[in-house]
């Protein structure tokens, strides 16, 4: 959700103005037991969490699972007016981490027989969404995934100042979708690749058309539950665990509270472009999961992890990200390939990778956002301390 980045850093005063109830408070966990203790690189990994206090973050939690075992940490504050520190076992907004879970879904069911990849998706639609929006009679699920349906981004500037001053609070993925309607398509399908919230949504009500579910159950049901995620939830309501989410406006190291604005940004049904709520534990064990078979047959993996036909553009800072699958980044960090994929909402932003030859799962997740933060989050130099 970069686009809701650019427009915040553009809105201070909006920002300013746009949230000024009081804050609940959030509890601390105390109690928290998660990873081993003594791990041998505890102290080569503290220096990832160092570096991100450094550059002025709130709060962060990191999870690594490696042969080693799995090591969890977490510093700063889940609430900076209550003074709670952050643990391991607080829970923040992942963002656009949930488009893997999304797309693991819509694998899962082809494996069932319920759906193909590279049927229109229109075909699993109501007509109201294929008739409305533009491309969509055109466009195929596989289009969809890999973001080269041209469909709109219902994250324009109206949408996000909507979500700014409030006048928008916890839409669904359907009533997001109605804002597009008769918009312009971005291009031909199948004429570019341009990374599109609106594509997730789509595919939100294509996995509840089919499985008669609301998106979210079916993300419960088929992935959350089976793998034991006891710190991950694909809901509209919100866990106690849930970190507060914090925004430098204007990059002077001062963090604002914006949790609201993330709640209505994302907080409505099926929101699974950027709604899900995890934490690094849970998204470490996720990713190596998926990688392992433990989700996904080895043909429906190795077809999420096909780049397309249209190479993805990739910032010149992130070279290291080669390519994009089905939902997923497909990483090559000085020759360790990986994938997984990246996430940010207004103050929550993160990363989730895994490594298969070197059998390490990495999870990084902050409740604060500023450019030094994102910045540090996407440093090659972060992913270089694992090994």
């Amino acid at each position: 959700m970069k686009k809701a980045i650019q427009l915040l850093l553009l809105a201070p005063a909006l920002l300013l103005g746009s949230c000024e109830k009081e804050p609940e408070a959030t509890p601390a966990q105390g109690n928290c037991d998660l990873g081993i203790k003594n791990h041998p690189n505890a102290a080569k990994y503290q220096k990832i969490i160092d570096k991100f206090m450094r550059a002025g973050a709130a709060g962060v939690s990191i999870t690594i699972k490696s042969p080693e075992g799995v090591w969890t940490a977490a510093s700063g504050k889940a609430d900076l007016p209550g003074n709670v520190n952050l643990s391991p076992c607080h829970t923040l907004r992942i963002g656009s981490i949930s488009k893997t879970f999304t797309s693991a879904v819509i694998l899962k069911l082809q494996e069932e027989g319920k759906l193909n990849i590279n049927d229109l998706a229109g075909k699993y639609l109501p007509e109201e969404y294929t008739r409305n929006i533009r491309n969509l009679e055109k466009a195929t699920i596989r289009d969809l995934l890999q973001h080269t349906s041209g469909v709109h981004e219902y994250l324009g500037i109206g949408g996000l100042l909507d979500i700014l001053n409030l006048s928008v609070r916890r839409q669904s993925a359907e009533e997001n979708l109605r804002s597009i309607f008769g918009k312009k398509a971005r291009f031909e399908v199948g004429k570019a690749a341009q990374y599109t919230n609106s594509n997730y949504l789509i595919l939100a009500l294509v996995i509840k058309n089919v499985t008669k579910k609301t998106a979210y159950e079916a993300v419960t049901d088929m992935i959350i539950k089976p793998l034991g995620l006891k710190n991950t939830y694909a809901s509209t309501s919100y866990p106690a665990s849930l970190s507060r989410g914090y925004f430098d406006v204007y990059n002077n190291g001062l963090m604002k509270d914006l949790t609201e604005i993330d709640h209505n940004a994302v907080g409505g049904q099926d929101m699974l472009d950027g709604g899900l709520i995890s934490n690094s534990y849970d998204l470490a064990i996720f990713m190596e999961a998926l990688k392992t078979g433990k989700i996904l047959s080895a043909k429906s993996l190795s077809e999420m992890e096909s780049p397309g036909a249209i190479k993805a553009e990739v910032p010149e800072d992130l070279t290291y990200i080669k390519d994009y699958g089905l939902g997923l980044f497909l990483l090559d960090v000085d020759g360790k390939k990986a994938i997984g994929h990246g996430g940010n909402v207004q103050c929550f932003n993160g990363i989730a990778y895994y490594f298969p030859e070197q059998k390490i799962s990495v999870s990084v997740l902050l409740n604060s956002y500023s450019k030094k933060l994102q910045t540090a989050l996407y440093d090659k130099e972060v992913l270089e301390l694992l090994f």
